[in-house]
């Protein structure tokens, strides 16, 4: 079974950090009912959160999803016998999803983008673009160049 770690921490110099990992509190004195309010102080190295609930710093770990920011209000559940604390996510008003000015979908073998029959593949392995379709056309406002070592059509 989970231990939590002592309730008193040692602060180092700085006394925003503490002055190691095991001296974080991971669970409050009189266990809360349910899940309770915090505020992410850092994310440590180990990939660990270090959250500020009721002034005391909790060392919790986070179910996956958005990225969390240092400063954000987020819903902890405190730690029990089953183990430590666990960040459920962040509290907020919506925030409405905004479009990227830029995109990157990055693998380290190969990319497929697919619609139906149609489908782009990029792969790492030989350097290849596929385009596959139906009808495949390319349209430009200015010139459209090919270039390439070599040529062929059809």
């Amino acid at each position: 079974p989970f231990k939590p770690a002592p309730r008193t921490p040692k602060m180092s110099k700085r006394a925003s950090q503490p002055a190691d990992n095991h001296s974080i509190a991971t669970a409050t004195a009189e266990p809360a009912a349910g899940p309770v309010r915090g505020q992410l102080l850092a994310v440590e190295e180990d990939g660990w959160l270090l959250v500020s609930v009721a002034g005391a710093p909790w060392r919790c770990l986070c179910l996956e999803g958005k990225p969390l920011e240092v400063g954000d209000s987020l819903l902890v559940l405190p730690a029990g016998t089953a183990g430590p604390a666990v960040v459920l996510g962040r509290v907020g008003p919506y925030r409405t999803p905004q479009p990227q000015a830029r995109l990157v979908l990055e693998a380290t073998e190969a990319l497929t983008l697919k619609c139906g029959d149609v489908a782009i593949d990029l792969r790492a392995t030989d350097g290849k673009l596929m385009l596959r379709g139906e009808d495949v056309l390319l349209r430009a406002r200015g010139t459209q160049r090919i270039r390439a070592g070599a040529v062929a059509i059809n």
